[in-house]
């Protein structure tokens, strides 16, 4: 009687832990797709005087105030050399130098052909021109010959 309840035990937790991981990857799932899908997901929060405006060109990134919220779209030309996750970002307006954390990559490999998505905010320093610090990265399509300045 007891060697009956020992095996069927465990296969009720393994049960309960994978209904609980499938809810848990249909709530980021679904909360990762809102935040990407262009939607209002991002500006929630207060608006009104003293707030600062999405910033959602490269060129506007130099003249926006600390941590501004930014949007991105584009694609990533390199990496630079010598600056620890420090990359460069190409959109049609211009370039800027972005930081992107190994984890915000996650699984995604992304190349200069790939168009991405950064949804970040400005990080201002007196001794350097602005960044965007990038908090999630999206892959949208591929670069188009409209996609660079200068193309």
């Amino acid at each position: 009687m007891l060697r009956g309840r020992v095996c069927i035990w465990p296969r009720a937790v393994w049960r309960l832990r994978m209904r609980v991981l499938a809810v848990l990857l249909a709530l980021v799932i679904g909360f990762a797709g809102e935040a990407f899908s262009g939607g209002t997901a991002w500006a929630a929060g207060f608006e009104g005087p003293g707030v600062a405006a999405t910033v959602t060109r490269a060129a506007d990134v130099l003249g926006a105030q600390d941590d501004a919220p930014c949007v991105l779209e584009g694609h990533i030309v390199e990496k630079l050399p010598r600056r620890k996750n420090r990359y460069l970002f190409e959109d049609h307006s211009g370039k800027v130098i972005v930081e992107i954390k190994n984890d915000v990559f996650g699984h995604l490999t992304v190349t200069p052909r790939d168009k991405v998505r950064l949804l970040g905010h400005i990080d201002w320093n007196r001794k350097r021109t602005n960044e965007v610090q990038v908090e999630a990265l999206a892959i949208t399509g591929t670069v188009d010959a409209h996609d660079s300045p200068g193309r």
